[in-house]
């Protein structure tokens, strides 16, 4: 069996496509599975939803206290040997799991989904789904001897959850999938991506929703930061380029600052790439916005986060 774990807070407007593409999505031959929607006690219409999905699906609740508590919960509730996680803004290809328990077969530990483009919406849902289709994060460079895997669709066995102690429960914010995902590498754990077309996360529509989610994943990475500062290993595992490291070597952990706050230059060499010129103000949105949660949260991430050596 396999279970598909789905985190809810105030989703309304996506889950029910996301929970539709569920249930179409095939099964491979030879295993049952199981469809688990953690809620974080929404109060706008998920709870309708919900209701018209409940013979195929179960629900527990948590009190919406952090992504890492309610994956834990997620995970603590369900059956699987392979757990499958899909955010509830997703949409998956009736090809997802096959894909998905072929990696496993062929001897992955933990999955990492390339999706594909999102076609249609805001110029804002566009410039994102680019950044993510035409970015550094599933390149060539990054997917081979992978550290990382993100939460969108992070997938593993459950052996690797017990091993590693499962998601960290703070913060309450992003980083989870990364710090949970680069556990399982360092403990021996093998990280693989596959690659789903038609598998798809919608991204935010407009500036606000964007503002708050890069904001959100920069408190986060503050977490991060402050965590893996004195460690080598996960630095290098983004793979920058050699002069970096050899400049800023026992503080490449400011790389992340820094890059966030050359915004302008990196957006405008990307625009000119891409031939698009709203890249440019997207990007510095972006990512100011994310450099904004790392300073707002950093101070406390250091004062709170114990060091991993």
């Amino acid at each position: 069996m396999f279970s598909v774990i789905v985190l809810s807070k105030n989703n309304g407007r996506t889950i029910g496509y996301t929970l539709l593409s569920l249930l179409r999505a095939k099964v491979p031959s030879g295993y049952s599975r199981e469809i688990i929607v953690v809620d974080a006690k929404s109060s706008d219409n998920t709870p309708k939803i919900l209701s018209a999905f409940r013979k195929f699906i179960k629900v527990v609740y948590d009190e919406g206290r952090g992504i890492g508590i309610a994956r834990n919960i997620g995970v603590s509730s369900s059956r699987g040997d392979i757990i499958c996680f899909v955010d509830a803004d997703c949409v998956v290809s009736e090809d997802h799991f096959l894909r998905i328990i072929s990696a496993f077969e062929g001897g992955a530990d933990i999955v990492d989904v390339k999706g594909s483009l999102f076609s249609g919406g805001t110029i804002i849902e566009k410039m994102e789904s680019l950044v993510w289709l035409k970015g550094r994060a599933y390149s060539e460079e990054l997917t081979r001897n992978r550290c990382f895997a993100g939460g969108a669709f992070i997938s593993f066995r459950r052996e690797v959850f017990e091993k590693i102690g499962g998601f960290w429960e703070y913060p309450p914010y992003g980083g989870d999938d990364l710090d949970f995902s680069y556990r399982g590498y360092l403990a021996g754990f093998k990280i693989k991506v596959v690659d789903v077309p038609g598998t798809y996360s919608r991204p935010r529509r407009g500036v606000r929703e964007l503002f708050k989610q890069q904001m959100g994943w920069g408190k986060g990475y503050a977490h991060i930061i402050a965590k893996y500062r004195h460690d080598m290993r996960f630095w290098k595992c983004y793979r920058w380029n050699h002069a970096i490291y050899r400049i800023l070597n026992g503080v490449i952990f400011l790389y992340p600052i820094l890059a966030a706050l050359a915004a302008p230059l990196r957006g405008f060499i990307m625009a000119i790439r891409l031939r698009e010129l709203h890249f440019l103000p997207y990007w510095v949105l972006r990512r100011w916005a994310f450099l904004l949660g790392i300073l707002t949260e950093l101070r406390r991430a250091f004062a709170t986060q114990r060091v991993f050596v």
